[in-house]
């Protein structure tokens, strides 16, 4: 809303990022966060973050086969040893 107020709203570039989103979310499942896998990113001392813990533990109960994090050195392998972690680049790169 602001960027129409402001006369720089560009359509086709809302367009092309719809169509961006509706790619990637072609190509993952979104999972929930249960009460157990919660208490359990609450208590991991293996991450600073609690956030990161939340988002690791919510990829872990959904079994998912790969994590895609800008944020990677809190997500390195003495960390994550139970999913394989990637950049968005190499996510890219490697995938699709």
């Amino acid at each position: 809303m602001q960027f129409k107020r402001m006369s720089i709203f560009r359509p086709e570039q809302t367009l092309r990022l719809r169509e961006t989103l509706n790619t990637i979310l072609d190509l993952v499942t979104l999972g929930n966060i249960n009460h157990k896998h919660l208490v359990t990113g609450v208590n991991d001392d293996l991450f600073d973050d609690i956030e990161d813990s939340f988002q690791y533990q919510c990829a872990i109960q959904n079994k998912c086969d790969a994590f895609v994090t800008i944020n990677l050195k809190d997500f390195n392998t003495s960390v994550c040893t139970n999913i394989d972690v990637y950049s968005p680049k190499d996510f890219v790169s490697i995938f699709l």
